[in-house]
């Protein structure tokens, strides 16, 4: 068990983390031109709105890391393997996540501005590379096995408002599907996952009940 301080803090960052992660899931197709599906890559990476936009997806991924590690430590005594592999789980699928962004944030703008390397990007060649691809598909099943058992531990604990893991169930499977119905579908979402989070990061906020 972590200090109040320490509970506190990963309270806070849950909390902030999530509605960053959020902010750029909303603000993406409002800041670059990707609203109609067909887009040039190379020229998204050079608009003035990437690079803030992947700070603040890098920034969110970090503190969430963060928050969730605090939650699980508070249930860790009750959590059980349930608990500890869905909190295995899900760290392993946010530092995928944040190794992602890392290559949004440093690499694609090196990528994208020189002309000779440009068609890595505009042709897809690095996003149908069969090793990227493998990377995104265990990303993916790394976040719906991690989501899906820890919310099941946070349901059980008691630590918790039941409604958090609900919310965040429900928010992070609709951004999953999203693409397929609307992008408006995966900001609603995200931000429902937040609201999940939110809780939880209040709930820590709040002395350990006896």
């Amino acid at each position: 068990m972590h200090s109040a301080y320490f509970e506190k803090s990963g309270g806070i960052s849950l909390i902030i983390g999530s509605f960053l992660f959020a902010a750029y899931a909303s603000l993406l197709p409002v800041l670059l031109p990707v609203g109609n599906g067909t887009y040039d890559l190379a020229q998204v990476v050079l608009t003035p709105g990437w690079v803030p936009l992947s700070i603040d997806a890098l920034t969110g991924i970090l503190l969430m890391l963060f928050g969730f590690y605090i939650v699980y430590s508070r249930i860790q005594s009750k959590a059980g393997l349930l608990g500890a592999t869905g909190f295995l789980f899900i760290e392993i699928a946010y530092l995928l996540q944040a190794c992602k962004v890392t290559w949004e944030l440093f690499l694609y703008p090196i990528i994208a501005i020189h002309a000779e390397s440009a068609f890595l990007l505009r042709d897809g060649i690095l996003k149908h590379d069969p090793s990227v691809i493998v990377f995104r598909t265990i990303s993916s099943i790394t976040i719906f096995v991690g989501v899906v058992m820890f919310c099941l531990a946070l349901h059980r604990s008691n630590e918790y408002p039941k409604a958090a893991p609900l919310l965040i169930f429900i928010g992070a499977v609709t951004y999953a599907v999203g693409p397929v119905i609307s992008v408006f579908a995966s900001i609603a979402g995200i931000f429902i996952l937040a609201i999940g989070c939110s809780f939880l990061g209040v709930t820590l906020m709040k002395p350990v009940r006896a």
